[in-house]
Formats: C-alpha cells, sequence, structure tokens
C-alpha cells in the first residue's frame, strides 16, 4: 500500500528517556528514506515548541506514555491534526504500537486515511468576574480538597440551571476517552473512547447524595465554591494545578472531536483486554470453567 505523504511530521519522544529519544531519530531517519513528508522534527517532550503551531504541520508522531501523549494532544487541540502513539508508559492505554514493532505498526497506520476522533475539554477559572486561567484538557478536570480532610462545598449548575450545593472530596469531569483513568477508579463509569459524552463524578459525596452522570458533550458546568469549603485545586489532566479559592467559579464545557489519532487503532475491547481493565484469560476464571464456549 502507498503511504500518504504529509507536509509535515514532528516526531516528539518521552523527556529523559533515551531509548525514546533514540527510536525517534530512527524514524525520523526512516520517514525521510521513505519521502513521505517534506519536512520531519524530532523534540523532546516539553510545554512548548513553535513547532506546535507550524501550519503545514499534519502528522504528530509521540513516543511516550499516556501523559506525554495528553501534554502533546493538548498543544493541537482543535486543529485536527492526528497522533500515532508509540507506547513508552506504563500502561499506554492510548498507544497503538509497541516500540519492538514501530516499522511494522507505522507502516500500516502511514497508508491509512482512517481517523477515530475523541472529545475534549476547555475550562476557565473565574475570580470575582476576572479571568485567572484557562485551557484545554484531553482526559479531565478536576476539583479536589488539599490535604486537610474536609470537603469541598460547592454549587453546581448544568447549562445554567442549579443541580444543587453538594459536599464531596471533590468533582471530576472527564471525557469518554479519559473514563478509564481517574474516572473509573472514583467509581465513574467506563465509556467507550468516541462518544460525544462527558461523565460527572463526584468523589466521595457527603452521604452519597448525588450519582455518577453522563451529559452530552457541549454541556456546560458551572463550580461555585461556597464558604465553608476546604483549600482545593483544580487540576487538569493530571499535570497542571492551580489553587482555588471560596467564591472563585470553574467553567467546564465539552469540545466535540477535537483530538484526533490517525487510524482505526485496537478494538475497545482489545486496548481494555491488554490493558489489564478486564482479565486477560476468562476461561481461566474457575467461576467461569463451566460455561460453554461459543458455538456449543
Amino acid at each position: 500500500m502507498n503511504t500518504v505523504a504529509y507536509r509535515s511530521i514532528l516526531i516528539v519522544t518521552k523527556a529523559r528517556v533515551k531509548e525514546a529519544e533514540e527510536l525517534g531519530i530512527t524514524i525520523a531517519r526512516w520517514l525521510r528514506s521513505r519521502h513521505c513528508c517534506q519536512e520531519v522534527n524530532v523534540i523532546p517532550a516539553e510545554q512548548s515548541s513553535p513547532l506546535y503551531d507550524d501550519p503545514e504541520l499534519d502528522l504528530i508522531i509521540v513516543l511516550g506514555g499516556d501523559g506525554t501523549i495528553l501534554g502533546v494532544a493538548r498543544h493541537v487541540m482543535c486543529r485536527g491534526i492526528p497522533m500515532v502513539c508509540i507506547n513508552f508508559g506504563r500502561v499506554g492505554f492510548l498507544s497503538d504500537i509497541e516500540p519492538e514493532n514501530w516499522e511494522a505498526g507505522l507502516t500500516a497506520l502511514l497508508s491509512s486515511t482512517e481517523y477515530r476522533s475523541a472529545a475534549g475539554l476547555r475550562w476557565a477559572l473565574l475570580r470575582y468576574g476576572h479571568h485567572v486561567a484557562g485551557g484545554h484538557a484531553v482526559n479531565d478536570v478536576v476539583l479536589s480538597r488539599s490535604a486537610m480532610a474536609r470537603l469541598v462545598y460547592a454549587n453546581i449548575y448544568t447549562d445554567g440551571e442549579l443541580m444543587g450545593a453538594v459536599r464531596a472530596d471533590g468533582f471530576l469531569l472527564s471525557t469518554a476517552i479519559g473514563s478509564s483513568g481517574y474516572s473509573v477508579s472514583a467509581s465513574g463509569p467506563l465509556l467507550y473512547p468516541t462518544l460525544n459524552v462527558l461523565a460527572f463524578v463526584p468523589i466521595c459525596p457527603f452521604l452519597n447524595t448525588i450519582p455518577p452522570m453522563v451529559f452530552p458533550t457541549h454541556t456546560i458546568f458551572r463550580f461555585h465554591l461556597l464558604p465553608g469549603t476546604t483549600e482545593s485545586y483544580l487540576t487538569v489532566d493530571g499535570q497542571e494545578g492551580h489553587v482555588v479559592q471560596t467564591n472563585d467559579i470553574i467553567e467546564i464545557e465539552g469540545i466535540p472531536d477535537c483530538v484526533r489519532f490517525l487510524g482505526k487503532g485496537l478494538s475497545f475491547i482489545e486496548r481494555l483486554r491488554t490493558r489489564s481493565f478486564i482479565l486477560q484469560n476468562p476461561v481461566n476464571n474457575p467461576a467461569l470453567k463451566n460455561e460453554p464456549k461459543p458455538g456449543e
């Protein structure tokens, strides 16, 4: 199959991991030899680089774990730039290629014209009417208490309608692709990654006053921190944090189809199975020993 021609490819390698950096250079040399792009650059993962803003950039190859992938994705959200991810992390839920199979994996993906998209989040922190901070998230935005064992107390609004005043250890909003992270650990739903929905998950709510819920992506959430709340933090994708204060307002809304990956990738069930989210060998589970095999 012929390889799709690209104008500019950016290879981003996991910071301070020699194996990833060396493979990135090897892949760049391999891409140039195949004449499948006009320009290819290799950079270590970092907070910013002018190469992310290249108007001709039309593919990113990430060599890293899920954290590296999330950081890179935030740089190019909503620009339609697809990513290919080679796993250099512990779990690699967002990756499709293992390092030892990089050449076969890239050969297959670079000839693909298929994409899969995922929703993201846009957030803003407001203080007495002033914009303090804002940005995007791929996985989740979390409002949580500090080290003190006291609760976050907030009025919660959805599309301008008051849901109620809720006390909890915190609250998180997760995209479908991010639901396999903190959200599912906090008893939130595990969502099919291409769904344009958001998971709202209260973290240990007082007296279980509110359950996890799923909303359409375009829903606008507003959290107003009330007097009596403990010192709290706003955390974005587990990588960016902001201290929040009483009377602060956090606004979060979903953005449909703003993160793009090249190729069909692993099936959702295969991704869960190979990343240890479900039993890898259920036939060996004693509880299932008498269950008939398919076709029996």
